[in-house]
């Protein structure tokens, strides 16, 4: 019996249906990956392998159930090497080149490590049957939503670098046993818990712009279902303890597909509309504009789609019928946080000093 997510509301207890010991999460030492390695630390009985690459192992909390291995995801025989040693019944994968302009300066090396291709190798050769959560994004889709927002079902066209490797990822990650692939939209949080190579979220940034001396653009145009760090960690968690195989037997290789967005899309200017009201900061900064009107280079560096706004009704509705894990006090009606219901939930934790909107 465990208690879901002791620190975002009560929950009920309950016998987990994907019972293991071992769980392995690639880029631990990234933004979401840190806060996946808390999270799992608070269930005591688990053994971790945590993986970094670039940055040092000081982006992994010494603890005696963690062990920290340095990993290249690129390179089969390295992941097989730590696989084959550790043999996880879980793998969480964060890895990741999750800068679409540094996807399109980089294509060969981006496309090594989002395709996923040594880590689903090494898995088939060396633990088959272990369960991989594979971390995608919103950036599969065109930037066309249909009303409603895309789902699962909807057709992936990516119309840059980063989004067809994430994709080729997607679809190596079909041909494991065991898989589930979470879409996410763009992440927001606090600052990391550790050092990090990705050091702010858009809300910090959004942040320091509305606290900045000069306009700022913020595109009209691109709307995105930005969600909440801690709403991505329910969810992953609530896969690695609730995977059944039988909800997927007869249902193809979308069924084992979940949008994980916020509970609404908002434009870049809507996102600081927001962000100004909660953290009570003026919006003179704000200058509202499409990508196309914006005259600065790094503006056009790559393709953005446009609207790719997701309905995640689908993954709420599971883990809500199932007796999940969406017991945030912030949560919507629909189960993922609002911007709003976000960045209260971070005020309540003294992780914004309200007064002058900075995030400590």
């Amino acid at each position: 019996f465990f208690s879901y997510l002791s620190d975002m509301g009560t929950c009920k207890s309950r016998v987990a249906i994907n019972k293991f010991d071992r769980i392995m999460v690639t880029g631990a030492s990234g933004y979401l990956g840190q806060f996946i390695i808390d999270e799992l630390l608070k269930r005591g009985s688990l053994e971790i392998l945590a993986t970094y690459h670039k940055t040092s192992g000081n982006s992994i909390p010494k603890h005696s159930k963690i062990q920290a291995v340095k990993m290249d995801g690129t390179d089969v025989k390295q992941i097989s090497d730590v696989l084959t040693e550790f043999k996880p019944d879980v793998i969480i994968n964060t890895m990741a080149n999750s800068s679409p302009a540094s996807c399109e300066k980089h294509p060969e090396l981006s496309e090594k490590l989002n395709s996923a291709k040594a880590l689903v190798q090494a898995i088939k050769d060396t633990v088959p049957l272990a369960l991989c959560i594979q971390i995608s994004t919103d950036q599969v889709y065109q930037g066309a939503a249909p009303e409603g927002g895309y789902t699962n079902k909807s057709p992936a066209k990516p119309i840059n670098w980063y989004g067809k490797t994430k994709l080729m990822g997607e679809k190596n990650i079909q041909t494991l046993k065991r898989h589930i692939i979470l879409r996410s939209s763009g992440i927001y949080g606090p600052q990391p818990p550790r050092e990090c190579a990705k050091k702010a979220t858009f809300l910090q940034l959004v942040t320091k712009m509305l606290n900045g001396e000069r306009q700022e653009p913020f595109f009209t145009e691109e709307i995105r279902s930005h969600v909440y760090v801690r709403d991505c960690v329910n969810a992953i968690i609530y896969f690695a303890y609730e995977y059944d195989e039988e909800l997927y037997e007869e249902e193809g290789d979308v069924a084992h597909i979940y949008c994980m967005g916020g509970a609404r899309g908002l434009a870049r200017d809507e996102y600081a509309d927001v962000v100004a009201d909660e953290l009570k900061l003026p919006t003179k900064n704000v200058l509202r504009i499409t990508r196309a009107e914006c005259k600065a280079k790094w503006a056009h560096t790559y393709k953005s789609p446009e609207d790719i706004t997701m309905d995640s009704s689908r993954l709420n509705g599971l883990m809500n019928v199932r007796g999940g894990i969406m017991c945030a006090p912030t949560r919507s009606s629909t189960g993922m946080s609002s911007l709003r219901q976000g960045i209260r939930d971070m005020i309540a934790r003294g992780e914004i000093m309200l007064s002058i909107g900075k995030l400590v």
